[in-house]
């Protein structure tokens, strides 16, 4: 009782300030993320210390609904959610060509199996980690925080609100348009978390977003 004490009160605003907002900037604020492929070890911290908040806090999964969702349904949501994500990506960057607004840094592809290895990696922890976080302990955290509230709806929209404007504030180090991107992905994915009660078909449809926009990209 101790241990489930002190997760729901400490870490959430460690990692609300922390994690979502200053290590994104300060990490990547003067240089880009993808212009070196090794293996990811900051990425691989991210994701224990979000696999550890998954397993720590197992009462802020919905108790009304089965740990059972047919697979069917988990691989639907996943694809389903994987083409909204890349349609928005695709319609920001035709608004963004308009009015010019063109990557501020560079993106070197990974080059050989070793490479594309650890990009894979980077993008299956990070994808983890962003799912497990933002879309699992920080919203449901916030709700069970405010569960005794009297206008229970309105703090809810509240607590959504907060936790998408941190997920889109962890990638301004991208630009207007990527937090945009962001912003919207944060209530796709969100949705299909709530819909799911399951971290893996968000995390899935992330880590497939993630790779087709690298390989896709131009640059």
């Amino acid at each position: 009782m101790f241990f489930h004490k002190f997760t729901a009160k400490i870490p959430v605003f460690f990692i609300m300030v922390l994690f979502p907002v200053l290590l994104p900037v300060f990490t990547f604020s003067n240089s880009s993320p993808f212009v070196k492929w090794s293996f990811p070890f900051q990425a691989l911290f991210l994701a224990v210390f979000a696999f550890i908040l998954v397993i720590a806090n197992p009462e802020l999964y919905e108790k009304n609904k089965s740990d059972k969702t047919r697979l069917s349904k988990k691989i639907l949501f996943t694809i389903c959610v994987f083409f909204i994500l890349n349609i928005t990506a695709f319609v920001l960057q035709k608004i963004g060509n308009l009015f010019s607004q063109n990557q501020i840094f560079n993106i070197i592809k990974p080059e050989g199996v070793k490479e594309w290895t650890y990009c894979l990696i980077n993008f299956f922890f990070s994808s983890f980690y962003e799912e497990g976080v933002y879309r699992f302990f920080i919203p449901e955290a916030l709700l069970y925080f405010t569960r005794n509230c009297k206008d229970k709806r309105m703090v809810e929209i509240d607590c959504e609100i907060l936790g998408m404007i941190l997920f889109a504030l962890g990638h301004i180090y991208l630009g207007i348009l990527s937090v945009i991107n962001a912003a919207i992905a944060y209530f796709v994915l969100r949705f299909c978390f709530k819909k799911t009660n399951s971290l893996i078909p968000g995390t899935a449809a992330h880590f497939l977003y993630n790779v087709l926009q690298l390989a896709v990209s131009p640059f």
